[in-house]
């Protein structure tokens, strides 16, 4: 009787020295480490921009958010139920850590914009806050990659070599996705809006990359609790997930034009008919575009699942 209630006491204070322990590495990697390097990118910050209290402020928010972020994956192996360190959700986390590090980095310039009086403008931010955030998505895609499961191991793998790796356009398609985002936010900086604009196409296409993968997804995790072969599955989620991204890609192309266009209007500046039909063309270019790639993809990933041996699928 006295031997199971020290055990139940023991075992009470085990979970207490735990939960306290995690309550410790949340303040440590979560508040404690990214205040402190944000307070030292502020005083830093403050001696670049010459003693601009507003323009640090507003870059050290950045840093917070970065250091945020990217000391997450620490504090990660602390969790019950990790996020990227659980080898077993990479699909479903390499859709979580690209859109919302993108958003994120969108958000940034209406805090800015929030703690700053008129009179300041932060045309470049959004597209500053996206080149240094976007670097932690290619840091978390080295410790998430989806290239083929070890059974044996009980996680996913990357290619044999990286040469091979380079090649899958599912991998390619993340560098293409940061090049046509920087490309999008230069063009449209003069605007003051382009923020928004990426927010409102990166959110849609967010959910849109879920629900649409929410079914195969499933069965990737069902068959990696059951030990069963899932590389039919593992390729059509790779078709899914480079179809969103790359119409992702094209939707921030096609509206370009007309982001640029509609903005200058509604400020009282009007456009003669040759750029109004210069734009629509440049439009319906990037669309052909982008009905070729698909067809192509859809030719590509079809020639691959026929390849499959029968015992792989």
């Amino acid at each position: 009787m006295d031997s199971n209630v020290v055990k139940k006491s023991e075992i009470k204070y085990e979970k207490a020295t735990n939960i306290l322990w995690k309550v410790w590495w949340f303040c440590w990697y979560l508040l404690i480490v990214p205040s402190g390097i944000t307070a030292l990118g502020y005083f830093i910050f403050l001696f670049i921009s010459n003693y601009d209290i507003y323009i640090s402020l507003g870059f050290s928010v950045l840093t917070f958010i970065f250091s945020l972020l990217f000391f997450y994956k620490f504090y990660d192996k602390y969790r019950n139920d990790p996020v990227f360190l659980n080898q077993t959700n990479n699909p479903t986390s390499r859709i979580h850590i690209l859109f919302l590090i993108t958003i994120f980095s969108s958000i940034v310039t209406p805090i800015f914009v929030f703690i700053s009086p008129p009179g300041y403008s932060f045309e470049l931010l959004p597209l500053i806050s996206f080149c240094v955030l976007y670097f932690i998505v290619f840091y978390y895609y080295y410790f998430k990659p989806i290239d083929f499961f070890n059974a044996s191991e009980g996680e996913f793998k990357r290619s044999i070599s990286f040469s091979l790796a380079s090649k899958q356009f599912y991998n390619i398609i993340v560098i293409i996705n940061f090049i046509i985002h920087i490309l999008f936010l230069s063009f449209l900086f003069n605007t003051k809006i382009s923020w928004l604009f990426a927010i409102i196409t990166n959110t849609f296409f967010y959910f849109i990359t879920l629900v649409s993968t929410k079914n195969i997804r499933k069965i990737i995790n069902d068959s990696v609790k059951e030990n069963k072969i899932f590389l039919k599955e593992l390729i059509i989620f790779h078709k899914k997930y480079s179809v969103s991204i790359l119409s992702l890609i094209f939707v921030l192309l096609i509206q370009i034009p007309f982001d640029i266009i509609g903005v200058y209007s509604f400020n009282g500046i009007t456009h003669t008919l040759f750029e109004l039909i210069n734009a629509f063309f440049l439009s319906i270019m990037f669309f052909l575009i982008y009905l070729k790639i698909r067809v192509y993809l859809a030719f590509y990933y079809k020639k691959i699942l026929m390849r499959l041996p029968k015992n792989e699928i």
